[in-house]
């Protein structure tokens, strides 16, 4: 089991040190741009991609889930329209312990599981990608200074932005950007489809 275990960590490992040689071949032509142009550009691409595996990534699982789950929470409001107030809320009351409690729980930790593999392990990996890359002392090499950025304020001191922070602030503004670009299309989509 341990040979078979190191295997596929071998492979995992080969597969994500030739995904950075990629993405270092990629985007190694727009490094003129500097430091802080690649990193928003790595934000917004690792966004759209959390986005179109949010909107196709959809398992049978959690499919047949929302279904079960569903049909339960409508078994339970009809039990609520029963005549009988108090014969209705045992009804529904046992409907919640019987079925309706666990297909909530296995519809819910499917969802958390399908965001975990569409949003969060993308951004994840994105985060290590930039880690990696981005360090001070590769940002020394490639552009000549350890920060993406550095600022004073009129004051002595002076701030300096590294590539994590600078990352963070990147992915807040991209999902901005990308809800604005899909509210824009929306109203656009929906003028020409009007006339």
């Amino acid at each position: 089991m341990d040979d078979f275990l190191d295997r596929v960590w071998d492979l995992i490992y080969g597969f994500l040190q030739s995904t950075v040689v990629f993405l270092d071949a990629l985007f190694s032509p727009l490094e003129i741009l500097g430091p802080g142009v690649v990193i928003f550009l790595l934000a917004f691409i690792v966004v759209i991609i959390t986005r179109i595996i949010a909107r196709f990534y959809v398992t049978k699982r959690y499919v047949r889930l929302e279904k079960e789950y569903l049909h339960w929470q409508g078994v339970r409001k009809e039990a609520m329209k029963h005549p009988d107030r108090e014969k209705g809320k045992a009804l529904a009351k046992n409907i919640d312990q019987a079925q309706l409690n666990r297909a909530y729980y296995d519809y819910f930790f499917e969802g958390i599981l399908k965001h975990f593999i569409g949003n969060v392990l993308p951004i994840l990996l994105m985060v290590a990608y930039v880690a990696k890359v981005y360090t001070p002392q590769t940002l020394l090499s490639r552009f000549g200074e350890e920060w993406v950025f550095s600022f004073s304020f009129g004051s002595s001191s002076q701030t300096n932005v590294g590539s994590m922070l600078w990352f963070v602030v990147c992915l807040i503004l991209s999902f901005i950007l990308f809800a604005v670009l899909k509210m824009v299309f929306k109203k656009r989509y929906a003028k020409k489809e009007s006339v």
